[in-house]
């Protein structure tokens, strides 16, 4: 019986990972069979790319080492652009009159009703930004852009980091970052890309560097006085396992970023005790909020180990990164999460923002289970919600289920975007991690195709959603 148990354990928890560690964790695409409805405690985080298929090193020539199932290598890339033609209008208002349907997304594609009564003078309608456009894409084809995370600076600008590939068809995770400039009508123009991170041979992130998570502050390291910190994913292995979190600064959003130490700030090993059958992914996919504008921050992360996979929350003092103060971990409430199927669901992939005025958190996140085609390893849909709980004696804010609650905001995926998959998701966020607007919120997500050349399609689109 225990053998079984632990085979059923195995194949659940491989069913949920992704490729590198990604932002979810970011495993690889194909690890397993799709996730069935599950608990907080008992899923495991997305995966974005294979495995077994991925090479150790970037000299393999481009296309032997795609995490391509057909048997063809070395087949170019014909997904191109994705087909921005069938993609949802979301260039008008989102309706605001009713309340959000927690089983599905609110309606974006109608203006809203601003009828009153004759005595009162009508509302003002919320005006969103342009929304459903790729934002940008690169220039040769075998190449992957997924993991958004994004900062809107008090002039406007837009930074967006992102996990992508430099080589053609080949699967190693380095961290790029594009600065948006604002035009008139809302929509943004990107640069060039530039890598702010990668791999470090020898190191603990040696494999892959991804899922980036950047905020403002003042932070101390080597006598160097840095403002900007960068929590990020890294790994040494292939095999999605034993993922980490390390800490990168700079002193301008654009880097370079020097990583911090030799060592990760979270580290995970694998337990000895546990089957080698039992996949242990680690931890990964971070947010990172400021508590204070300098160097306090809230880092939030994914823990996927034989206790299943939840969000975990800790408050620390990156202030002097020498020595670094790390607080306790505290699981992030699910209550009151649903997943795809109205049953109870777990929290991971998840990116936060903080609202100050109100004392609320916002997060995005990949929903469950997973499509049971191909790919079957990442989401079809994402979900937007908002976090109320309390604050407690000597913390600012409770994340546990007996404090805290959510609620569902929209639920985004294939009907309102035109694409078949929508996952590994980022919130535009001010440069501390705060809510940048007060009437929507602004998500940047991954698209793809469905396909076992899915991967090669990951292309990063937006989608705004109304609060009022």
């Amino acid at each position: 019986m225990k053998r079984i148990l632990s085979f059923l354990l195995t194949l659940l928890l491989l069913s949920s990972f992704a490729s590198c560690g990604g932002e979810t964790a970011d495993p690889a695409p194909g690890t397993g069979a799709p996730l069935t409805e599950a608990s907080d405690t008992t899923g495991a985080p997305e995966t974005v790319k294979t495995p077994e298929t991925v090479k150790e090193t970037e000299t393999a020539a481009p296309g032997t080492d795609a995490p391509d199932t057909t048997g063809t290598t070395g087949t170019p890339d014909t997904t191109g652009t994705p087909d921005t033609t069938k993609a949802a209008d979301t260039t008008k208002a989102a309706d605001t009159t009713k309340a959000a349907d927690t089983t599905k997304a609110p309606d974006t594609t109608k203006a809203p009703d601003t009828t009153a009564a004759e005595t009162e003078a009508s509302p003002e309608p919320v005006v969103l930004p342009s929304d459903g456009n790729l934002l940008f894409s690169p220039t040769k084809s075998g190449i992957y852009n997924y993991c958004p995370t994004v900062i809107e600076e008090a002039d406007g600008t837009r930074y967006v980091y992102y996990c992508t590939n430099k080589k053609s068809y080949n699967v190693t995770d380095y961290i790029g970052c594009r600065k948006g400039t604002p035009n008139a009508d809302g929509t943004y123009t990107y640069g060039e890309e530039t890598i702010v991170l990668s791999p470090t041979a020898g190191n603990w992130d040696a494999r892959h560097t991804c899922d980036p998570s950047v905020i403002r502050g003042v932070f101390s390291y080597q006598g160097e006085t840095y403002s900007y910190l960068m929590a990020y994913l890294g790994c040494t292995s292939s095999d999605n396992q034993e993922n980490k979190v390390g800490l990168a600064v700079a002193k301008t959003p654009d880097g370079p970023f020097v990583r911090v130490g030799s060592a990760p700030i979270v580290d995970f090993v694998k337990d000895p005790s546990v089957s080698p059958d039992v996949f242990q992914w680690g931890v990964g996919q971070p947010s990172v909020v400021s508590i204070d504008k300098a160097g306090k921050v809230w880092l939030f992360y994914t823990k996927g180990d034989k206790n299943g996979t939840r969000t975990i929350v800790r408050e620390c003092d990156f202030s002097d990164l020498s020595a670094p103060v790390l607080g306790t971990e505290k699981r992030v409430s699910v209550t009151g999460l649903t997943n795809l199927n109205g049953g109870k669901d777990y929290l991971n992939n998840a990116d936060f923002l903080y609202d100050p005025t109100a004392n609320v958190f916002y997060s995005a996140s990949d929903c469950h289970p997973n499509p049971a085609s191909d790919p079957n390893f990442i989401s079809s849909s994402f979900r937007v919600g908002k976090l109320t709980g309390k604050k407690v004696s000597g913390t600012l804010y409770a994340f546990t289920d007996t404090n805290a609650s959510w609620t569902n905001l929209a639920v985004v995926g294939p009907e309102e975007t035109g694409f078949a998959r929508n996952h590994n998701v980022g919130l535009v966020r001010n440069e501390y991690g705060h809510l940048a607007s007060g009437d929507y919120l602004t998500v940047y997500y991954t698209m793809s195709i469905e396909g076992s050349s899915s991967l090669w399609s990951y292309r990063i689109y937006d989608h705004n959603i109304a609060l009022r």
